[in-house]
């Protein structure tokens, strides 16, 4: 695992996809370790750090694993994705398909075989 939780899962759950970072620490976390203690719209604090930053534990907050700049870039950046990500639905292209009678060929046809000249002939399923 690495050591900064930047590798897109959970620092605690390496088998969770992350969902965000904590505004303290700027480690990765899934939705089980973040508490939106500022709504939703703010950016979440881990478990721990949350313990610590509500004065529970004084020793539970994890040391910053990069600068508050680094961490509020990344969050700005996150935003943005999210942003890009939910404005353009992605395209679906459709192929349109002939069903007339007069459009098939005897190779498109996927009962062929019961139609050969020889009825007294079991077919092996």
């Amino acid at each position: 695992m690495a050591m900064d939780g930047m590798d897109g899962r959970c620092y605690v759950h390496s088998f969770e996809i992350s969902e965000n970072t904590c505004r303290n620490c700027g480690m990765c976390f899934c939705s089980e370790c973040l508490v939106y203690a500022f709504g939703a719209n703010k950016p979440p604090y881990c478990i721990e750090c949350a313990l610590g930053a509500s004065g529970v534990r004084s020793n539970a907050g994890r040391r910053p694993a990069m600068s508050r700049r680094n961490i509020k870039r990344m969050e700005k950046d996150r935003k943005k994705a999210v942003k890009a990500r939910n404005a353009a639905p992605p395209k679906v292209e459709v192929q349109a398909v002939d069903f007339s009678p007069t459009a098939a060929t005897e190779d498109d046809n996927p009962f062929a075989w019961a139609d050969e000249p020889n009825p007294g002939q079991r077919v092996p399923f």
